[in-house]
């Protein structure tokens, strides 16, 4: 029963819809702009860059403090902090606010990450996500297509750090990595459609 206890609240703290709620407060629907989604890109869309950072800093805090209090007062197996871990993102993903349907948990994931490994998995995260465009930038023009790629494809990348220095939390990531590529699964079709025919074109 814990464990069941312990999900509930972690999936009912990640569907609460922050920049969705601020958006509402500030008198816009942030669903009708960009591509829908009720996340901290389209809420930038709809009042700029300061007030996205808002909404996404409250995304990753509902990631980042229930999850770090739950480590570090119950004994729980990996099965089970995977169960727990993920919890927050399927809140996220498909939020009862929003009749089961959610953003993307960009933000919550780098949340998730911080508090299972203080810091360490977010931060190698996050240096993935600000290098890619270097490397991979000159041929390709920002999209929501683009963004899905950097997103998964430094994800994927964290992956190979995790199975190398946080191996107990493998299976959270691999989880992990299947909803957010689940999430952005339109973007990615698009892209691999797009590149497709760029390549027929050559």
């Amino acid at each position: 029963m814990r464990i069941v206890y312990l999900f509930l609240v972690e999936f009912l703290t990640g569907a609460i819809m922050f920049s969705y709620i601020i958006g509402r407060l500030l008198g816009r629907d942030i669903r009708n702009f960009g591509d829908g989604n009720p996340g901290g890109f389209n809420l930038k869309r709809a009042f700029g860059l300061n007030i996205s950072i808002i909404g996404s800093l409250l995304d990753y805090g509902k990631g980042v403090f229930p999850l770090y209090y739950i480590i570090n007062h119950y004994d729980l197996k990996s099965y089970e902090l995977t169960l727990i871990a993920i919890a927050p993102i399927l809140g996220h993903m498909y939020s009862p606010i929003l009749k089961f349907k959610g953003g993307k948990a960009i933000s919550v994931t780098f949340g998730i990450w911080t508090a299972l490994t203080n810091f360490v998995v977010a931060v190698f995260y996050a240096v993935m996500v600000i290098i890619f465009p270097i490397i991979f930038h000159k041929n390709y023009e920002e999209s929501p297509e683009y963004n899905a790629i950097r997103i998964n494809v430094s994800f994927l990348m964290t992956g190979i750090f995790v199975f190398f220095y946080f191996r107990y939390l493998f299976l959270a990531w691999s989880t992990n990595f299947m909803l957010l590529a689940y999430a952005h699964r339109k973007e990615l079709i698009g892209f691999g459609k797009e590149a497709l025919i760029k390549f027929k074109q050559t």
